[in-house]
């Protein structure tokens, strides 16, 4: 019986909030992270083109084959002799509203990085938080 009593006090005081105006005020703006990959206007596509040159420069410092640059396309040459670095496929965003697209590929049986922890060290490079190729992991995102 107790617990009818009880059950019924608590439809009872939802109901009453049912009742109540709902709440208004100026909407919530839930902050969403940006994909470091995406540029929305031209100068952050052209700042960005300019850390990804930067990184393909870092990335051919540490030991890594250089790239060959075909319009927006940055790459690693299938004739590059075998190394323990993946090899590179960069596309350059267009212009505003565009992305620049990362792909990578081990070539060796083993090499110093893995794809995505090369990706992750490339979005560290586009958001201006550039960590070292030595490190596996970079603290990012």
């Amino acid at each position: 019986m107790k617990r009818l009593i009880g059950l019924f006090g608590v439809l009872a005081a939802l109901a009453g909030c049912a009742h109540q105006p709902p709440v208004s005020g100026p909407p919530v703006n839930v902050a969403v992270a940006s994909d470091p990959q995406q540029c929305a206007t031209r100068v952050e596509c052209t700042t960005k083109t300019a850390r990804t040159l930067l990184f393909v420069y870092d990335y051919a410092a540490a030991g890594a084959p250089l790239v060959q640059r075909e319009g927006r396309l940055l790459f690693t040459p299938a004739d590059t002799p075998g190394s323990d670095w993946p090899a590179l496929y960069l596309r350059l965003a267009e212009a505003e509203h565009s992305a620049f697209a990362f792909n990578g590929q081990c070539r060796a049986q083993a090499c110093r990085l893995t794809v995505e922890q090369l990706l992750q060290i490339y979005r560290s490079y586009l958001a201006d938080q550039p960590c070292a190729f030595t490190a596996a992991l970079c603290r990012f995102e």
